[in-house]
């Protein structure tokens, strides 16, 4: 695995700070930032072995944000999960259609969101 920390993107501190406890407790290393353009300069310097990012921030749409990445040549493999609190079938058609390689549903559920990261990185709970 690389030593690259996950990328988690939410302009919403609490949803990152959450997300970024869990993925901790998974015995993985994370970076968060708060908004699209603070993703961009921190994927131009980094290939992380997972994005997972929120569909609404204030300077842009994590969907712009997911094509973005998959026309990167150096990115397009990078698995990416949306995360979102809009509850509609045409948001999750659309992440898809945008590259994600998954979704998940706000609030996060601790158990769905730890099978969807282990479906992409070996997970190692820590043990407090």
């Amino acid at each position: 695995m690389s030593d690259t920390p996950i990328l988690v993107v939410d302009d919403t501190d609490e949803v990152r700070e959450v997300v970024i406890t869990i993925l901790e407790r998974l015995g993985l290393v994370s970076h968060g930032v708060a908004n699209v353009a603070a993703a961009k300069a921190w994927l131009a310097k980094s290939v992380p072995p997972l994005v997972m990012l929120d569909v609404m921030m204030p300077d842009g749409n994590g969907l712009d944000l997911c094509r973005w990445i998959r026309a990167q040549p150096r990115l397009e493999k990078v698995p990416v999960i949306v995360m979102t609190a809009i509850k509609d079938d045409e948001t999750s058609e659309d992440a898809f259609h945008d590259g994600a390689t998954d979704y998940i549903q706000k609030p996060i559920d601790l158990e769905v969101l730890t099978g969807k990261i282990a479906r992409f990185i070996p997970v190692k709970p820590r043990q407090d």
